[in-house]
Formats: C-alpha cells, structure tokens, sequence
C-alpha cells in the first residue's frame, strides 16, 4: 500500500511540474548532480549512482529533452560514488568522481565502452570540475573553491591544490545549512571562463541550495562574482521544488544556454509504521516523539 501511494505522489507531482514551462521535468526520480555535455549534435548525461552498481548510467539525447539510457560504465568501485564531471576532451571521453576520501578518473575512446577501470588521482574533495586553459593545460576544479592541475592525459595531478575562489556572500538572513562551497562546472565562452557552483548545502532547509555563478579571464582566477547571483535559488519552502542546486551549464546547437540541475519534490517523512507523519519544509528533517522518522528526498532533474 505504500509503495502505492509513493508511487502516486510520484506520478502526481511530475504531472503537475511538467504542466509548467520552466524549470521542466527531464528525469523523473532519484537522480541527482547530473553532469551534461554536448558532442556535435548529441548530448550525453551522467549523475550520482551512490553505492549501486553497475555505475553511472550515461542517458543520450539529440534535444536536450528526451532522454533515453546509453550504458553503465562501471561495475564496480570503492566507496560511495557520486557527483561526476562528464567530459569530452580532445578524442577521448572521461568521467571524474569522488569516492573514498579521494578523486577518481576513468576513460573511454567511445562513450558506449568499454570504459577505463577507476584511476586515484590521489587528490582530495568531492564534486570535481574539469577544465582546459587556452594553452591547453588541463586542471581539475573541487569544493571549497579549491584546483589542482592535471597531466597533459588527464590522469594524475600536478603539485598541490589551491584556494582560488572563496564563493559568493549570500544575505546573512537566509535560512541555509552552511556555506557548503562546492560543484565547481567550467565553461569558456566570449573570452571568459565560467565557474558555476552550488552553495547553501543540499540537506538542510528547502531554501538552502542554491546555483551562482563567477567568471575569469583565467582558469584559475582572481573570479567576478555575477551581479545576477544566486543564478537559481528556492526562496521559500512554499516553493514548488525545494533545494535547486548543482547546476550545469550547458549549450544547444542553435547556441542557446541552458542549466541542468536538481531539486526535490517533496520531503517526505515516513515511521516504521510505514505512516506519512510530517511535512516539514524549515528543517527537512524532524524526529516524532518515538524517534521513528526517517527521510526521503525525490530529485528530479531539471532544466
């Protein structure tokens, strides 16, 4: 039974979102940080695959809207994988992630495999950012506003890493989780370097996450905050979609830009009794008097 109504709030929530122009429902579910890049006419989308295995489940798609699954790339790994950076660069295709207190990179020649086994960069972080300088040196973006270079194939580091961006200030009213610098995405356009990057913290308030973004003349800096900032922002926890954060920029081949990011639905509390007890849009996360709660977000991708 409820499985059922899961099911049905699902169905109904994704009826109604979908209703609407903008942000739309691309995947419905548990998707979350999904990473997108455009290879001539095709776009090619990653996200978090967490503990299950086979990983990361690379989607395809020739409008941007309709998607449909390519190929898993990864049977196996260390720890909890999540947060990639998806990539073409040069002939050859990578995906770099976070797992095990440390950053992986695996490639490919054809994104359909066979897929690299997982190299450790050996670096610390989550939610890496790939990007390439006009000199053609590659370095690899984390949290904390922190990079470090890359070899010229991508697959180990060079030196150390190094502060670069410290974020935006947000408004010391608003009701965040923390500062939670992270999900650096990099783009180059019209002469400057765009960092895109997510902050607030996603398992707080509905209003914590939020997209804004920075740009440089140099990959790595000094960065300009943008005057547009917070890019996306859920304002209030009457908001249709709670948490919109971890954005990717992205662009068409009509060259129009768009952002991909994710949001929750709704947060559901669920007791053992298998009960919906709670909607609580402030804290997203609140016991009942026999501490029988747990929490369930749904994310779904946006655009």
């Amino acid at each position: 039974m409820m499985r059922l109504l899961l099911s049905l709030l699902l169905l109904l929530s994704f009826l109604q979102m979908n209703a609407q122009t903008y942000p739309k429902v691309i995947l419905p579910g548990d998707y979350p940080d999904p990473s997108i890049m455009r290879d001539g006419k095709d776009y090619y989308m990653t996200h978090s695959p967490f503990y299950y295995a086979p990983g990361f489940l690379i989607w395809h798609s020739q409008d941007l809207m309709n998607w449909e699954p390519l190929c898993r790339v990864m049977p196996q790994y260390e720890g909890s994988a999540m947060a990639p950076d998806l990539l073409k660069y040069k002939d050859t295709y990578y995906i770099y992630y976070p797992a095990a207190g440390t950053n992986w990179v695996m490639w490919a020649k054809d994104i359909r495999g066979p897929w690299s086994l997982p190299v450790d960069l050996k670096v610390g972080g989550i939610d890496p950012g790939h990007v390439v300088d006009r000199e053609g040196n590659r370095y690899l973006y984390v949290d904390k506003g922190e990079v470090i270079r890359l070899t010229e194939d991508g697959l180990a580091t060079v030196g150390e890493k190094k502060k670069v961006y410290d974020g935006w200030k947000y408004p010391d009213h608003w009701d965040t989780e923390c500062m939670c610098l992270e999900s650096p995405k990099l783009n180059e356009h019209n002469g400057y370097y765009y960092l895109t990057s997510a902050q607030g913290g996603t398992a707080g308030p509905a209003t914590s996450h939020m997209v804004v973004s920075a740009r440089s003349k140099s990959v790595t800096g000094p960065w300009e905050n943008s005057p547009y900032n917070p890019i996306v922002h859920t304002y209030s926890a009457t908001d249709s979609w709670w948490s919109k954060g971890h954005g990717t920029l992205i662009d068409d081949v009509n060259g129009n830009w768009w952002i991909y990011l994710y949001a929750s639905v709704i947060c559901l509390f669920l007791n053992f009794d298998k009960n919906i007890t709670e909607i609580d849009g402030k804290n997203c996360c609140k016991y009942n008097k026999t501490g029988k709660i747990s929490r369930l977000y749904i994310f779904f991708v946006l655009v």
